[in-house]
Formats: C-alpha cells, structure tokens, sequence
C-alpha cells in the first residue's frame, strides 16, 4: 500500500547567485512519517527543509502541498499552512528582545486571536511543562544556555500543535544531557503520528526516529526511501557519504555504520 504525500518537489531549482543549489529537483516526503535529511555541510539540506516549509520559493519549479502547488495558495490557505507547521531553527531563532514566554504566546496570539490571555498563559504554561523547561520563562533568550535556548524553540514550534515540524540540525552546539533530552522530545512527537523533516548529522537520533531516509550531496539526492534500506544501500556513493558524514559527528552511535560495514563487507 502506498504512503500518502504530505510535501512534493517537482522540478525544483534553487540559484543562490552564480550558484545552483538545486535543478530539477524530485522528492516525496511520506505524511505521518519521520524523513532524515543527511548529508555534507553545504549540500543542500536547510535549504531543502526551508523550501518544504515555505520559508524559501524556489526559482523553478513546484513545492506541492498535500498535492496543491504552495504558490497557488490563498492568503488564507497559506494562513492555515503555516498554523499548522513548527519550525525548529539550528540557532533557535528565538526573538532577542522577547522573553520566552513571549516567544511562545505570539504564534497563539497571531493564529488564535479569540484566545483570552488566560488561556495563552495556560497553553504556554503547559507546553513549557511538557518539553521541561527548566529556568524562568521572563528571561530573554539572552539570559538562558545554548541548550535551554533550543528547548524553548522546540516548544514555540510545538505550541500551535502543528501536523508537520521541521527541525534543522536540532542537536548541534548543545550539551549532552539536553541532546537526551530533545531525542526523548522528539520520539514522543514521533509517536503522535505527525510528519517530521529533520536534517542531522546524528547517528543516534537518525537510527532512533528514521522511518525514512534521504542522502544529499552537492544539491542532489543520491538516494532516498525507507531507511533500512537507504542504509544497506550498495551505491558506493552513498555508502561514501554515509560513513564520511557519520564518522565525523560527534555524538557516535555505531549502529548505522556497522550497516554500511557489513555491506561493504559483502561487496569486496
């Protein structure tokens, strides 16, 4: 039985400048599914997560939407679009001059403008309890560590309750103990059946959330689709970029690379 799409590429190019990023570019992404993005730095992935997004237009092509092109939206379509959409920034992104819990109520205020001010500070109370948050949501992001910065991201992305989240390098520049505590976020979001695009360079985060896998390099997908078999993947290319990207991170899991081993194991 196939898998419903929730977001399409078709024929996407991206020019940054002198440079193409994409050119005709062609992807599904399952709904209700977790997609991991890997790859080189520089290959393409935030870019290939913000065009999914609808934070960047591409220069040709379509961005489809449960099958409807993003640039044929009405205003209030693209209004609903965005409500029900998270975003987790690799640098948080959180407004510099807001406290956190400001960051939190304005998407409740922007997309629910009949909600009384009780019930934002309920619903920003509870979303603070749920991912635990742990230091004074009126300090401004300034005040708080790289970690609890990203917590406080995750929870505006989650505060609408969005279908779809997209998370752009969500472990990186924290420590240890809060990437714990993301993963644990992240399998609990997995398991409320909504649909994931996460770019990571992390082994342990892949091996535990993947349901489906893409490989980029240089704006193009090497290969893509379930992610045991992405990972026993026999394209040298592919097995090349996985092991490459992999052995650098610096959070190791060797699950994935014993994969690619074994397979590499099996062809010589």
């Amino acid at each position: 039985m196939s898998m419903e799409t929730a977001i399409r590429f078709e024929n996407i190019e991206v020019i940054k400048g002198e440079i193409i990023l994409f050119e005709d570019l062609n992807i599904s992404f399952p709904k209700g599914k977790s997609t991991v993005i890997m790859g080189p730095s520089g290959c393409g992935k935030s870019t290939m997560l913000k065009l999914a997004a609808g934070i960047l237009l591409p220069d040709r092509g379509n961005v489809l939407i449960e099958g409807k092109p993003l640039l044929k939206f009405s205003e209030k379509e693209l209004m609903e679009f965005r409500k029900h959409n998270g975003f987790v920034f690799q640098d948080a992104a959180l407004w510099a001059n807001k406290s956190i819990f400001q960051n939190l109520a304005l998407p409740l205020e922007f997309h629910f403008r009949h909600l009384h001010s009780n019930e934002v500070r309920r619903r920003v109370e509870k979303m603070l309890a749920t991912i635990g948050f742990r230091d004074d949501p009126n300090l401004r992001p300034a005040q708080l560590s790289a970690g609890e910065c990203k917590m406080a991201s995750f929870a505006r992305a989650l505060i609408t309750d969005p279908s779809v989240i997209f998370m752009d390098s969500p472990l990186i520049s924290i420590d240890s103990e809060v990437i714990d505590r993301i993963i644990r976020l992240i399998q609990d979001i997995k398991k409320e059946g909504k649909t994931i695009l996460i770019s990571t360079h992390d082994p342990r985060l892949t091996s535990l959330v993947a349901d489906e896998l893409v490989v980029l390099k240089k704006g193009a997908v090497l290969e893509s689709g379930e992610f045991d078999n992405v990972v026993r993947s026999t394209d040298k290319e592919v097995i090349t970029v996985l092991t490459d990207v992999l052995s650098k991170a610096s959070t190791f899991d060797g699950d994935i690379l014993e994969l690619l081993d074994t397979d590499r194991e099996k062809d010589s």
